[in-house]
């Protein structure tokens, strides 16, 4: 079915009489240089984009034969309640099985061993410096400080950034980091319990708290 839209005759009217304006230069034009052959409504139904008359396509296989039902195949027979129980059954159990625990040797299981997790895990601290250099500042010494306190029996890396990955960053990010690890020896931290680490891909430095050390 082709839907059209109708419009009333005095819009129609005013329509046509614009696009009549817009093309009168262009008729004369070609008026002027000769070409008397020039068929005007074939110019409008060109100005306007194609025949106006001409219907849309027709959809995409519409020539094609109706589809075949017989060709459905049949539906499947219900399967009957107790075969359904029995199939969950033996479905659950082989679940069961995959997920059980091997019993030791001994017929006990052994108890796990304890794991001293801390109450409330401290996020890093990160630490600023002056572009090259490596001082730690009055204000994070002050942040270190905190950490420092609530590390308890954790060890705690000094990690130290630098911007550029070549020889000369990779000795700054190693000064900030010795920074950051002299600044925790001095607030009380153990020199044994502090890792040094040095990347030269970022800025600045940071102090962490190592909290999967405790499970060794």
């Amino acid at each position: 079915m082709i839907y059209s839209e109708v419009l009333p005759k005095a819009e129609m009217r005013a329509r046509y009489r614009r696009v009549a304006l817009r093309m009168a230069p262009m008729l004369a034009l070609l008026a002027s240089s000769g070409c008397a052959t020039i068929n005007p409504i074939k110019a409008f139904h060109e100005y306007e984009g194609g025949a106006i008359s001409k219907n849309p396509p027709p959809p995409p296989g519409l020539n094609r034969p109706s589809p075949n039902l017989a060709s459905v195949p049949p539906k499947p027979k219900p399967i009957a309640p107790e075969l359904q129980r029995s199939i969950r059954a033996q479905l659950e159990a082989a679940n069961h099985r995959q997920n059980a625990l091997a019993a030791p040797a001994g017929g006990v299981a052994p108890k796990p061993k304890p794991v001293a997790v801390p109450l409330v895990e401290q996020p890093p601290v990160p630490v600023a410096f002056v572009p090259g250099r490596a001082i730690v500042s009055r204000r994070d010494r002050a942040a270190l400080a905190v950490l420092a306190a609530k590390r308890g029996a954790l060890p705690i890396a000094a990690i130290g950034f630098a911007p550029v990955q070549t020889a000369a960053g990779l000795h700054l990010a190693l000064r900030r980091a010795t920074a950051i690890a002299n600044t925790l020896t001095v607030l009380g931290v153990p020199a044994s319990a502090i890792r040094i680490e040095a990347l030269a891909m970022g800025r600045g430095g940071a102090a962490q708290l190592l909290y999967g050390d405790t499970t060794k």
